[in-house]
């Protein structure tokens, strides 16, 4: 692997870890959104249809209350990630996969190149 290469791996490793330091910092400073006190998620897992959701409000009440009648899906996570977010879902494993194709292509080796010049020359004289 050359210098440059190293070295561009060097600094976007680094700049990937002072990106995650610094979300972690910020997570761990903010405000909680939601404080999960009286929630029973056995119970909830369990039998979604027959649980009490009377605290539920806005997108959280439709996809409690709902999730039964617009998906086949028992797990709200699963739902909301796979039917109502599929198409977000989809492209972010594209990106992810584009990315770790990307970085196979920048990393690989190639030795086979120097040997192909040396037998051209070789030919050549």
């Amino acid at each position: 692997m050359s210098g440059t290469k190293k070295l561009v791996l060097s600094l976007t490793l680094a700049v990937l870890l002072a990106c995650g330091v610094w979300a972690g910092w910020r997570m761990a400073n903010s405000e909680p959104t939601y404080d999960g006190e009286g929630v029973d998620l056995v119970e909830l897992y369990e039998d979604p249809s027959s649980y009490d959701n009377t605290g539920a409000d806005g997108a959280a009440a439709i996809m409690v209350n709902e999730n039964l009648e617009k998906t086949a899906a028992d797990n709200v996570v699963f739902s909301v990630v796979f039917n109502f977010r599929g198409y977000d879902t989809m492209g972010e494993s594209f990106i992810l996969i584009a990315a770790i194709a990307g970085s196979l292509v920048i990393l690989r080796k190639t030795t086979h190149s120097g040997k192909k010049e040396e037998h051209n020359h070789e030919e050549n004289v």
